[in-house]
């Protein structure tokens, strides 16, 4: 069951990064740390070092750590706006969507420097700036600030917008920092246990600042795609609010502005699978882009035919759509929560074929663009990139959803097969294990190129 309020047990992952900050930084008690017996482990006002780390972990404490927690100095709104600033003259995709999807009203930046922050919230952010994670924060918020302009919203909902992007990641202050490592592939309880970021991040958000509830409803929901297809809830269409759909988009551009190509990436992450998202956010991407192409400046070069990797990759779609029909017909998916995720899988799957085919006709991937009202051809070597990783996000879900249900073993060679772009044979055959015995006139699956 979802925890609805923070937890009296010390987070260890937090603790630790506290621990670590202190040796560099006054981090005090704002209040006395008592535990659930009435002893009083830190006076209010003293300092916290590492020496208290054990006796905080084996307590429990009458409220939350995280309450009774303050750092002298760190991060705070002048530091954001001083961040933000040298942000925004150092990277140039995110200064053109400023810049494109300027429509009246103040400046993102002007709103930011608005932001109040409580002692708690300023602890965590300058944890994230110690994990080096504060600049994707503040890209997010910049840029959710943009597109909440760009769906109309009043000035008070963009500077939710705007809290929730600098805040949407405090949750995985949390985690387990293995499980953060990029490339890093996670076993199924690894990933709920990365899942449950969002929810820690509106729990943290709503129990330790004043701000509007609509604040931890946006965090909770940047990871929600507009057709069903994200997490932790599959919230669809407008059970994702205003807000939160501002949000998810930020977040998924702000991971693209530092790659090559940034912008087309981002344009064609946002237009690859219809309704993902919503059409009118696409605009401040697309008109950025546009910008770019007419100031001839990081213009993309023309696109490069399908190479081995894309041929591996059409390989993994169709085997991996070919396994899981056979799974399908099999008996382990009779079971309507074993049935349910693989269709579901399934069904995403065969829609990042339908643009892997379109990738492959003539090396590019024909892009509907609502905010231009025109057609955008992205390079294959774009294309077959992000379609690789919606893969991987597939795989995870599919292992989260099977997860749940305990039903791990029989999804295990499908989960390889969708999360390793070098997956070999042996997913094939260890899935093939749990479905129904191939017709006498199948060939099996492919063999992969080489």
């Amino acid at each position: 069951m979802t925890a609805t309020s923070l937890s009296n047990a010390v987070n260890p992952h937090y603790l630790c990064k506290v621990m670590d900050l202190s040796e560099l930084m006054p981090v005090r008690a704002s209040a006395a740390i008592v535990d659930a017996f009435g002893s009083t482990l830190v006076a209010q006002g003293a300092i916290v070092t590492r020496q208290l780390q054990e006796r905080l972990l084996t307590r429990k404490l009458r409220r939350p750590l995280e309450r009774a927690l303050c750092i002298d100095g760190g991060v705070d709104s002048a530091v954001l706006h001083t961040f933000a600033t040298t942000l925004i003259d150092a990277n140039r995709p995110l200064a053109r969507i400023l810049r494109a999807s300027a429509t009246g009203g103040r400046a993102p930046l002007a709103l930011l420097g608005e932001f109040e922050l409580g002692e708690a919230m300023r602890l965590l952010l300058t944890l994230s700036e110690r994990d080096g994670t504060l600049t994707h924060a503040l890209t997010v918020s910049l840029l959710s600030i943009c597109l909440a302009k760009q769906l109309r919203l009043t000035e008070q909902d963009q500077i939710v917008a705007g809290l929730a992007g600098l805040l949407h990641d405090i949750g995985e202050l949390y985690v387990d920092p293995a499980f953060l490592v990029p490339g890093r592939r996670l076993q199924p309880q690894q990933w709920a246990e990365m899942v449950s970021h969002p929810h820690t991040g509106q729990l943290l958000i709503n129990e330790l600042e004043s701000f509007p509830l609509a604040v931890g409803r946006a965090v909770a929901e940047h990871h929600e795609r507009f057709d069903g297809s994200g997490y932790p809830r599959q919230a669809l269409g407008n059970h994702i609010s205003a807000p939160g759909q501002a949000v998810a988009v930020a977040e998924l551009v702000a991971s693209l502005l530092g790659q090559e190509r940034a912008l087309e990436h981002a344009e064609l992450a946002l237009s690859l699978i219809p309704g993902e998202h919503p059409s009118d956010l696409q605009g401040a991407v697309a008109g950025a882009l546009r910008l770019q192409q007419r100031a001839n400046d990081d213009a993309p070069a023309s696109g490069a035919p399908a190479n081995e990797s894309a041929e591996r990759l059409g390989w993994r779609i169709a085997s991996s759509l070919e396994l899981g029909q056979r799974l399908l017909d099999g008996p382990a998916a009779q079971a309507q929560a074993t049935r349910a995720p693989l269709e579901r899988a399934l069904g995403r799957i065969k829609r990042l074929q339908h643009a892997y085919i379109d990738t492959t006709v003539d090396g590019y991937l024909v892009l509907q663009v609502p905010a231009s009202a025109s057609v955008r051809r992205a390079p294959a070597s774009v294309a077959t990139m992000e379609i690789g990783w919606r893969l991987r996000d597939i795989a995870r879900d599919l292992a989260l959803r099977s997860a749940l249900q305990e039903s791990t073993s029989v999804f295990a060679g499908l989960i390889d097969l969708l999360d390793d772009d070098d997956a070999p044979q042996r997913a094939i055959t260890a899935a093939a294990q749990s479905a129904s015995p191939a017709p006498a006139s199948s060939a099996g699956s492919r063999p992969a190129p080489a």
